[in-house]
């Protein structure tokens, strides 16, 4: 009898709102959005357009909203930070747009204060994920009150290690009994392909490669590691990958700088993946990959909450996931797990990479690397107790909204 009625009442509605909007590249996300397809949820996706690959889904109904609507939240949420203007503008994406859920899954800021908001208005349960953490010395106490408020009604929190959830516990003022920690990482080894991104670039056989995927910014160092090429074995070279395949783009200003080594020491790569599950050609036939983390200061994303990153790099897990050992930098629980656990090594700056490739001449590093991912990141290891965590809030959503 309770099959049946749970089988008239349909699937369970979750609506996620990311201000990112990088569902299918972002490793943990991706795995969450998966897990509540397999379990027979619909999905809702609520984001700003962007660059990142939205590819269509069966089960997922993507939202998106464009330049205008998002410099206007920003606006709301993030300069003005006036309570009723923020509650003004969830109303009325709930009376035109929402419809019931089961649940809301709130990412970040704006995603935990929008749901925050929406749970006042539909008592629908909500989910704080939290992939950045904003800090008050940072920003304000006008900033940090509108997460505080949302903060106190959330059904459980996610973070990614010890580290990052003291200092979020301590930001939000959040219940340290409702958290749940999830590595940023996908789910189950990697596999290599045979199409490989290395061939495509046209280097040679003989290299040895080193890659740097992700981020291009200033906080990622690559123009740092770009310029320490030259003091590179002959036999090494450098992929510079961008996630969203702008590297050449987002490189343009640095372009004049670095025009002598590319192709010949440096190649740029403008290739894509709609998703982070598909990096097996880009991964192939590499030999280490890099991961550098600089703070620097000029936003509140890129201050402490990269000083704190625990681990929080999906560029790493997501190396270690196809058994590409890292090269990093000391910054990060990722620094002294690789001393521990021996699936890369640790330099103090770029300029001391040349120095160290030797040590990516071995195989076993590689196979540490992918050891060191199946016991303690892999996705695989979390989905039955998170499951457990999500479903038991859907459960209590039976006095929701109803529209």
């Amino acid at each position: 009898m309770i099959e049946d009625a749970a089988a008239k009442a349909g699937p369970k509605r979750v609506l996620i709102i990311h201000a990112d909007g990088n569902l299918f590249n972002n490793p943990s996300l991706k795995c969450i959005a998966d897990l509540l397809l397999q379990r027979g949820c619909e999905i809702d996706f609520r984001y700003p357009k962007s660059f990142a690959p939205m590819p269509a889904t069966k089960g997922i109904r993507l939202l998106p909203f464009g330049p205008r609507l998002w410099r206007i939240k920003s606006f709301i949420f993030n300069r003005l930070c006036i309570y009723p203007l923020v509650f003004l503008s969830a109303l009325l994406e709930q009376l035109f747009l929402y419809g019931k859920y089961d649940l809301i899954i709130g990412v970040d800021r704006q995603g935990l204060i929008e749901a925050g908001v929406l749970h006042k208005i539909t008592k629908t349960p909500f989910v704080y994920i939290s992939f950045e953490i904003m800090f008050e010395s940072e920003t304000s106490a006008r900033c940090k009150r509108l997460e505080r408020r949302a903060s106190r009604d959330v059904g459980f929190w996610v973070v990614q290690d010890e580290e990052r959830a003291e200092q979020l516990q301590r930001e939000n003022h959040l219940n340290p009994g409702n958290r749940f920690l999830l590595p940023l990482a996908s789910s189950g080894a990697g596999e290599m392909a045979t199409d490989r991104l290395r061939d495509r670039l046209g280097i040679p056989d003989d290299k040895y490669v080193a890659i740097t995927i992700g981020s291009v910014a200033d906080w990622s160092m690559t123009r740092e590691i770009i310029q320490s090429v030259p003091s590179w074995p002959d036999d090494w070279v450098l992929i510079v990958h961008e996630r969203y395949g702008r590297t050449s783009q987002s490189l343009e200003n640095a372009l004049a700088e670095i025009a002598p080594l590319v192709g010949k020491k440096v190649f740029l790569s403008n290739a894509a993946t709609d998703s982070v599950d598909d990096m097996g050609s880009i991964l192939s036939g590499i030999s280490v990959g890099l991961a550098f983390y600089k703070p620097v200061f000029i936003g509140p994303y890129l201050g402490k909450n990269l000083i704190h990153l625990g681990l929080a790099s999906g560029k790493i897990s997501t190396c270690l996931r196809y058994g590409v050992p890292v090269l990093v930098n000391e910054i990060g629980l990722f620094a002294k797990e690789s001393k521990t656990h021996h699936f890369g090594w640790v330099v103090e700056s770029p300029d001391l990479i040349g120095g160290s490739l030797e040590r990516f001449r071995d195989a076993q590093l590689g196979d540490n690397a992918k050891k060191y991912f199946m016991e303690r990141l892999d996705f695989n290891r979390f989905k039955i107790d998170l499951w457990t965590r999500i479903d038991g809030a859907m459960g209590t959503s039976a006095a929701g909204f109803k529209k």
